[in-house]
Order: structure tokens, then C-alpha cells, then sequence
């Protein structure tokens, strides 16, 4: 199944949502993490980026998203139902969870001594990210990362 395009979804979330951030990160959208404040909002907006905060002082804000949740997974299925995204926007698995680039493949002979011996010989895949040079590849925690999804009612998960 082809994914449907529409305008990819872009955040700029404040500092208190680390972890929400991350699994926007794990979920395949540009998440891009930073203190907000009243001032740069009108900025990120024009951006294209929806800012995401628990920040009381910016809740009033029109096209700022507020987070009531204090528990990351609710946090991003309060995001998730706010915003209406379905799994046809989810780009699983493509972005670095730390610094939030677009991973690339890499070829499987220069995963060779990235990774530990036992999974350069047994994950199929691996993806490196060009900013922070970290290594990825499919291995049980990412079907545990599926599993929580799911959980949150994120069905009919595709992974390219």
C-alpha cells in the first residue's frame, strides 16, 4: 500500500516534552526540540512548524498545541487524536531519535565493526544518521516500539 501524501506534519516542541518529542522522532516526523516562548511563536508558525507545549503562560496562543498529560505515551496520543493523524502519515523508524535527522541506508559491508558481530550477522538492515553518525537496524526493541503503539490504538503499521 502506497502511503498518501499530505503536508507533512512539523513540531517544534518545548523542552518539558523530551520524550514526547523523541517518539514524534520514532514515528517519522520532524520533531525539533527547543525551549518556546510567546515571542518565537508567530516565527515557527510561518514554518510550517506546530509548536507543542505543556507551558501554561503559551496555552492561550492560537495554532499552539497544548499538552494536558504529564505521561509521555498519553501525551502523544493526546497529539496524535488533537491533530488527527492517521498511520498513512507515519514514516516509522526514519528519523534519528536523538538529533532528529533523516536516517540513510547504509550499505551492509560498512556496518561491519559499527555494530556488534552478532547483529551485523543477523538484522537485515541498518541506517545511519549523517548528522550524529549513530547506527540503526531492525532488532527487538523496535518491535517492542510497535507494540506500545499499538497499544495506543496506532493500527495497521507499515514499515518501509
Amino acid at each position: 500500500m502506497s502511503r498518501v501524501e499530505k503536508p507533512e506534519k512539523r513540531f517544534a516542541v518545548d523542552i518539558m516534552l523530551g520524550k514526547l518529542a523523541k517518539w514524534l522522532r520514532v514515528l517519522g516526523f520532524d520533531a525539533r526540540f527547543m525551549p518556546l516562548s510567546r515571542s518565537m511563536i508567530d516565527s515557527l508558525l510561518s514554518q510550517g512548524l506546530v509548536p507543542v507545549t505543556r507551558a501554561m503562560r503559551l496555552s492561550d496562543i492560537e495554532g499552539v498545541l497544548f499538552i494536558h498529560s504529564d505521561h509521555h505515551f498519553e501525551q502523544l496520543k493526546e497529539l496524535i487524536s488533537s491533530l488527527r493523524i492517521g498511520f498513512d502519515e507515519l514514516r516509522l523508524f526514519s528519523r534519528c531519535s536523538i538529533c532528529n535527522a533523516e536516517l540513510i541506508r547504509m550499505p551492509r559491508e560498512t556496518a561491519l565493526g559499527a555494530v556488534p558481530d552478532y547483529v551485523f550477522e543477523t538484522a537485515p538492515d541498518f541506517y545511519r544518521c549523517p548528522k550524529c553518525a549513530k547506527v540503526y537496524w531492525p532488532g527487538s526493541h523496535r518491535q517492542k516500539m510497535i507494540d506500545r503503539l499499538m497499544d495506543l490504538g496506532i493500527e495497521n503499521l507499515e514499515i518501509d
